[in-house]
């Protein structure tokens, strides 16, 4: 194993580079084509923005800006992250309701925050294989959910949080202000696309100190130099804290963000269930690979105890993840960007640490790749669900306009309590030129249309020509609408399945 380190050590820069580009490339285009997420299409979640938009534009007539004003504008009565409604409205502008387009887009920002945390850990002293399963580490598992799904925003702060940390390392090595101005460009962009990522602005701060302090006994003399030598560095990211801060908890307010911190009405037991289940799920590989290796450094006690910065480090990523998604756990691509923290320790710290040697280390390395395996067998077990589920919600509509586009025929779209669903219906049939969907509400037993102009327009279900809905291979699926659907012929498409009269 040695032999062959150093024999990739040896490899130039250039051919490391394109390796590595070509690596990350491959693995993630090969995922996504293979799968077929890529040309998968809608998925009654939040892709259907893009055709809200695209209406907006169209049909309403708005400009770009008028798009863009009322896009922010709303989000920032709920939440704080304007770049990202910037970001999707362009989107949109550019490309469309083509989903497929947008999905390259996407594999694009993975493969470039693959890249980029590669050389952040090879920054940090990494082999390139260690460096490398760093980078996969981060980016594999139930969180690749973002390699696909055109929703979340975890994939551009992820890649942005790589960036910026990277130009970080090489300020720090180099000294060049350039990468300082570079690596807090990258930071601001990042916290101001989603607020979670926003947490990970005081590790940023830490590690310019941790750097300052490499070799020297903490006191406060030594601090303060550390302080002092990188002041204009550390008072740019603390400002951008404290103002994004300020902003959430006083101007945006919280009373949207249900699954954040603690809540007193929720007991201390269904905090211990909620993270119990998730050790049991989404987080299993993560906490049984997690103890292997811990035992393994422990058996170096003397020299872990002398791992107080980095356990700092660590928890400086990883405890605030925790504490914002206490009430909800950490699954899917909410282990982003937690898992940041435990790949930063287990496999930067972990795979540098000298004493770790022999048995000792094959076994470590080992648990690393093995963890790696299965969180790969996810990835694609992942994929090939939402790709099935993709082209089940493509035949529904297509085969639903295919009855009653050039007619007065009326659907009945049963998809709530999943609203995004409904607004993906409303939205794609308007830009495909019929307007007569009806969302069916369970509590009043009404067929409403619910959007638009005419939302309080309200169908008898006698008039309902075709019926649309979750079965239980969905994993929205909830429940089975009380319809009396005798005069119905039902048609399943995969996950969900069509009634027609």
């Amino acid at each position: 194993m040695k032999k062959f380190y150093e024999k990739l050590e040896k490899i130039s820069k250039r051919q490391e580079a394109v390796l590595v580009w070509a690596l990350f490339a491959a693995l993630v285009f090969g995922v996504v084509i293979l799968t077929g997420t890529l040309t998968s299409g809608f998925h009654l979640v939040d892709d259907w923005e893009f055709a809200k938009y695209m209406d907006w534009m169209t049909l309403d007539h708005l400009s770009l800006w008028d798009c863009l004003r009322e896009a922010v504008g709303f989000d920032l009565t709920l939440r704080f992250r304007p770049l990202y409604y910037i970001n999707r409205v362009l989107v949109a502008y550019v490309f469309g309701i083509n989903l497929t387009a947008v999905s390259v887009v996407k594999a694009a920002e993975i493969v470039v925050a693959l890249a980029a945390l590669y050389y952040c850990a090879r920054q940090m002293r990494c082999n390139m294989v260690y460096a490398a399963l760093f980078a996969l580490t981060v980016m594999v598992g139930y969180q690749s959910a973002v390699w696909w799904k055109l929703g979340p925003q975890e994939s551009y702060d992820i890649m942005m949080f790589a960036v910026g940390f990277f130009f970080l390392l090489k300020w720090l090595s180099t000294e060049m202000r350039r990468y300082a101005v570079v690596s807090v460009g990258a930071f601001f962009l990042m916290s101001v696309y989603k607020e979670p990522f926003i947490l990970l602005l005081p590790f940023v701060g830490l590690y310019v100190l941790y750097d300052g302090m490499r070799g020297k006994r903490v006191t406060l003399p030594h601090l303060w130099e550390a302080v002092r030598h990188r002041m204009s560095y550390l008072l740019a990211i603390g400002v951008i804290f404290t103002a994004e801060m300020f902003l959430i908890l006083f101007v945006v307010g919280t009373n949207n963000y249900s699954y954040v911190g603690l809540d007193e009405s929720v007991t201390l037991d269904q905090y211990v269930q909620v993270w119990r289940a998730a050790a049991g799920n989404n987080l299993k590989w993560y906490v049984r690979f997690g103890i292997l290796m811990s035992l393994i450094l422990l058996t170096y006690w003397e020299h872990v105890k002398k791992l107080g910065w980095e356990i700092l480090l660590t928890a400086a990523i990883v405890l605030p993840q925790c504490i914002t998604y206490s009430k909800t756990a950490l699954e899917e691509r909410y282990i982003l960007p937690c898992v940041l923290g435990y790949a930063f320790f287990f496999v930067v710290v972990g795979g540098t640490f000298r004493p770790l040697s022999g048995k000792r280390r094959i076994a470590y390395v080992l648990c690393l790749l093995l963890m790696l395996a299965a969180h790969g067998r996810v990835t694609l077990r992942e994929a090939r669900y939402f790709t099935y589920r993709g082209e089940s919600i493509k035949a529904m509509m297509e085969s639903t306009l295919s009855l009653v586009r050039g007619t007065d025929k009326k659907v009945l779209s049963c998809f709530a309590p999943n609203e995004e669903g409904n607004r993906t219906m409303y939205y794609w049939f308007r830009l495909h030129g019929y307007d007569e969907v009806f969302y069916w509400e369970e509590d009043k037993k009404i067929c409403n249309r619910s959007y638009g102009p005419r939302e309080d327009e309200q169908a008898d279900f006698a008039d309902i020509d075709v019926v649309v809905m979750y079965n239980e291979e969905d994993r929205h699926w909830c429940y089975e609408p009380s319809l009396d659907l005798s005069d119905f012929t039902e048609k399943k498409c995969g996950t969900i399945t069509m009634y027609v009269r």
